[in-house]
C-alpha cells in the first residue's frame, strides 16, 4: 500500500516530510504513464547517487520513450565508451525504475540484459512503451 511504501521511504530519510494531496495524485500518475511529448511538463526528481550515477541517469532520461539503447550505447552517449559495465552498475541502483528508465537499455547482442526489478517486469514496460508508441502512430495518421 502506500503508507507502507512511504513508511518505508520515510525510515531511510528521517528529514523527510511525506505530504500526500490526494487532489495531485491522478495528475501526477498520468504525468509517469502517459508517453511524454513535447507540451509534456517535465516530472522534478530529487534523488541520490554518486556523481557517475547521476551522470549516467541524466544520459537516461535522453533516451526516447519506447526507444532503447546498449550499456555500451549509453556509455558512449555519455563521452565514456570504456564504461559500459560501469553504466550497467548505476542503472542497477536506480532507486525509482521507471522514472529514470532503465528498462530501456540492452546489451549490445539484442538480450535484454539485467534489471533490478526482474526480466518479466522489463519486458512487460519495453511492450508497453513499444504499443504506446504504436497508439501515438495511429492517431497521427
Amino acid at each position: 500500500t502506500l503508507a507502507r511504501l512511504a513508511a518505508k521511504r520515510l525510515a531511510c530519510s528521517p528529514s523527510c516530510h511525506l505530504l500526500i494531496r490526494r487532489t495531485h495524485v491522478k495528475e501526477i500518475c498520468e504525468r509517469i504513464f502517459t508517453p511524454v511529448t513535447a507540451k509534456s511538463k517535465p516530472l522534478v526528481l530529487f534523488v541520490k547517487g554518486t556523481n557517475f550515477q547521476i551522470q549516467v541517469w541524466r544520459a537516461l532520461l535522453k533516451v526516447p520513450f519506447g526507444g532503447i539503447t546498449t550499456y555500451q550505447g549509453l556509455a558512449e552517449a555519455m563521452g565514456r565508451p570504456t564504461a559500459a559495465r560501469a553504466v550497467g552498475n548505476a542503472l542497477g541502483r536506480n532507486p525509482v525504475g521507471y522514472l529514470i528508465p532503465c528498462h530501456r537499455v540492452i546489451q549490445e547482442s539484442g538480450d535484454l540484459g539485467g534489471f533490478r526489478w526482474g526480466l518479466d517486469r522489463k519486458t512487460v514496460l519495453l511492450g508497453w512503451e513499444a504499443s504506446q508508441n504504436q497508439a501515438i502512430g495511429q492517431e497521427l495518421t
